[in-house]
């Protein structure tokens, strides 16, 4: 086991450099920015994977919870001897007078086989100061992730650009930073969508602007909004609308695909007895996805979204030539009008051709 003990805060742009040096017993990580959250929390976990910690055990306070469980897991040993992680999830930023005494007593549990990991929302200045906090920050790491000002926006769109290959020029990074202000979430789904359009290298101006502009005008997202909600007609005249239109298939496959990936997760959940709120965040599932999918989860059968899952990964393969089936457009067609129908009990249509 390879741990460490890390006073002070820690920005999220500096969380990979401080886990290559080693892993605290405790982490906190402090969502003011909900994205930049996910991510640290991601990291930390990946960091854990990494050092051979195989075990997870997740905690969520909800109304009502026992903060005895709290005390009881960080004191038990995993069953078979392995290092593991225990995550704790606050998403009221506020754990109540049993709650604090419980996270003060946790900081003298630390240590052994054990990594602790608490998440947190945005939290007010008398909470960050508050003995409970104090005690946590003082006994490990605090992640801090704060909002992207509109003023740094667009260097954090040039580092994200540059991790997929792209390079952008100036005129080009500030047209994103306006389609995208204030929402960090979009800003990363256009950063996705420009290197499904476009290879590694360069993108200029007319290249994100033509890129924005066809989001805008045909209405990707609304294809999920049709299946979701079993509307085929709608469906259909939206698809063929993108079609005619000329926008890129690999980018209409892989808005379907995060829709379809968040509703697979949220809905395994739900078949598992958890409430959907937790199934979502532990989906991972935020954003304007998240109200689609919340709306839909509890009346679509699971095996349903799996099997489309499944054949959206199909039509992604034929959309890049790895496969060769009939039309991929025609193909797309049909995989929504069996998930629609709710055809559980039969074969995929793609694989039936």
């Amino acid at each position: 086991m390879s741990t460490k003990r890390q006073g002070g805060p820690v920005d999220s742009e500096r969380l990979a450099a401080e886990l290559a040096r080693g892993l605290a017993p405790l982490y906190v990580v402090v969502g003011a920015e909900p994205l930049l959250a996910y991510e640290a929390c991601d990291a930390i976990l990946a960091a854990a994977r990494a050092a051979d910690y195989r075990e997870r055990e997740v905690l969520t306070v909800e109304q009502g919870f026992d903060w005895s469980r709290l005390a009881l897991a960080a004191s038990t040993d995993s069953l078979f001897g392995d290092q593991r992680v225990l995550e704790l999830r606050i998403p009221g930023g506020k754990p109540g007078v049993e709650g604090a005494r419980a996270l003060e007593d946790l900081t003298g549990r630390l240590g052994g086989s054990t990594i602790v990991l608490v998440s947190l929302p945005g939290l007010e200045n008398a909470t960050l100061k508050s003995k409970w906090f104090s005690g946590l920050a003082a006994a490990g790491t605090v992640v801090m992730t704060e909002p992207v000002t509109r003023e740094r926006l667009p260097a954090w769109i040039q580092g994200r650009l540059a991790a997929q290959g792209h390079a952008a020029s100036q005129d080009a990074l500030m047209l994103l930073a306006e389609r995208t202000e204030g929402n960090l979430l979009a800003a990363l789904q256009e950063i996705r969508k420009l290197a499904l359009l476009h290879p590694a290298g360069p993108l200029s101006e007319a290249m994100v602007r033509e890129a924005v502009v066809d989001v805008a005008r045909f209405d990707i997202d609304d294809l999920a909004v049709a299946l979701l909600a079993r509307e085929p007609a709608r469906f259909e005249r939206t698809l063929r609308g993108l079609q005619e239109g000329g926008a890129a298939l690999p980018l209409i496959v892989w808005s379907l695909a995060e829709s379809l990936r968040g509703l697979t997760r949220a809905a395994g959940a739900l078949a598992q007895g958890r409430a959907l709120p937790q199934a979502l965040r532990e989906a991972r599932v935020w954003g304007p996805r998240q109200a689609l999918i919340e709306k839909h989860a509890r009346r679509i059968p699971l095996e349903v979204a799996q099997a489309a899952l499944v054949d959206i990964a199909r039509v992604d393969r034929v959309s890049k030539g790895m496969e060769a089936l009939a039309d991929p457009w025609d193909v797309l067609l049909q995989l929504g009008v069996r998930f629609m129908r709710g055809a559980a009990g039969e074969r995929s249509m793609i694989e039936s051709r």
